[in-house]
């Protein structure tokens, strides 16, 4: 009788693990659809906005609206895409999001004074405008670092820190 009684309670807390563990792996692959289809929104949202971009016309007497509205569409995206939280197997790459956001941010207040600010003088605009062509591929390079290492990739714009095992960190940005 004994026997039976941890026989029973042996299948049984199998039984249970197993379902648990089913359960967790389900709850696991859902956390990682939802997020995959958050990466392809932000893809998309950035596509569209780049797509947007380069189709304004660079002579209308609007251009400097449209293209800072559209810039301050794509922040909104990078925002966006800062704040979600990734799954624990991607961890490493979250702070990547955060940095590319920033440097956007930065892309965009750069941009916004170049083409708003009529008290710039001419050298002053290019330098203005040379910083945030510099942060908007900043926040690029991030954005393709993350994406390579999401498809299983390596990038060669980034490296493991050996101070904090796992933790990806960028390589230097030129003139940052």
């Amino acid at each position: 009788m004994k026997i039976r009684i941890n026989s029973l309670t042996i299948i049984l807390s199998i039984i249970i693990l197993a379902a648990c563990s089913s359960a967790s792996e389900s709850e696991n692959a859902s956390n990682l659809a939802e997020f995959r289809s958050t990466v392809d929104s932000f893809c998309t949202s950035i596509a569209e906005a780049d797509t947007k971009i380069n189709s304004i016309d660079t002579g209308a007497d609007e251009y400097n609206t449209e293209l800072i509205n559209e810039l301050n569409t794509l922040k909104t995206s990078f925002s966006e895409f800062a704040a979600v939280d990734f799954p624990e197997e991607y961890d490493y790459l979250e702070h990547l999001a955060d940095e590319a956001y920033d440097y956007m941010n930065r892309a965009v207040e750069g941009y916004t004074k170049v083409y708003t600010d009529d008290s710039l003088s001419s050298e002053q605009m290019q330098t203005e405008f040379d910083n945030a062509t510099e942060y908007y591929n900043n926040a690029f390079k991030r954005i393709k670092v993350i994406m390579t290492f999401l498809n299983g990739e390596t990038s060669e714009d980034a490296t493991v820190s050996s101070e904090q095992s796992g933790t990806l960190t960028s390589t230097e940005d030129a003139g940052q």
